[in-house]
């Protein structure tokens, strides 16, 4: 009878502990929301393991972080508090820091950058402002053009006649003034044919504009 009510003594002891922690756990997360830098509201279907590699935590990073007692009970609208990457005491205001390491594109296989213009009418000494998708992230890229005859390849010049840098996300913009000649040579025709290429991988796209001044 003596072992029966030490066992219940040290149970709820036991219980009220585990009660007293539970409390100080959710009592520290509208702390921690009120001064997080970043804040993440719970879509449908995602949980801790999810948000926390969309952001680059551990899910116990962001249970310990939010002082989310259950990890495995999220609801949708809930807000998870991001921590920065050095976490201040709680109370102390932070200042957001963007990522220096953005997450850099690369074309998976079958998919091909590609080019336009911002008109398809110019000629020489007209400047065009290329854009580009799908390009591998932060590259350079040259740019390449040629007099174009319809089903006939053109044949670019060894050097380029320009260069950008591709942005991380893999896009591209850039201004380029179409020369009046290439490879020492007068640039003339009735459309021309202009090529822009990746240096090291060799990803390109292209297309072409009509001259109006043949």
């Amino acid at each position: 009878m003596n072992r029966t009510r030490k066992f219940y003594r040290v149970f709820i002891v036991f219980m009220v502990v585990v009660m007293v922690a539970a409390a100080s756990l959710s009592a520290a997360a509208p702390a921690r929301a009120q001064v997080c830098a970043v804040q993440h509201v719970v879509q449908q279907g995602e949980n801790l393991f999810r948000i926390g590699l969309a952001y680059g935590y551990s899910w116990t990073v962001l249970q310990q972080y939010n002082g989310l007692p259950n990890p495995n009970y999220i609801r949708v609208g809930q807000v998870i508090c991001i921590p920065p990457r050095a976490v201040p005491p709680i109370g102390v205001p932070v200042t957001p820091t963007p990522n220096p390491n953005p997450i850099v594109y690369y074309p998976p296989p079958g998919v091909y950058p590609f080019i336009d213009f911002n008109t398809r009418t110019a000629g020489v000494g007209d400047t065009l402002v290329i854009s580009g998708q799908r390009f591998p992230g932060n590259a350079t890229v040259d740019i390449f053009i040629a007099p174009r005859t319809p089903g006939i390849q053109p044949t670019y010049p060894a050097l380029p006649s320009g260069s950008a840098t591709v942005n991380a996300d893999g896009t591209l913009t850039t201004n380029f003034t179409i020369p009046a000649e290439v490879g020492g040579v007068a640039l003339h025709g009735a459309s021309f044919s202009i090529l822009v290429r990746a240096r090291g991988s060799g990803y390109y796209g292209f297309n072409f504009v009509v001259n109006p001044r043949p």
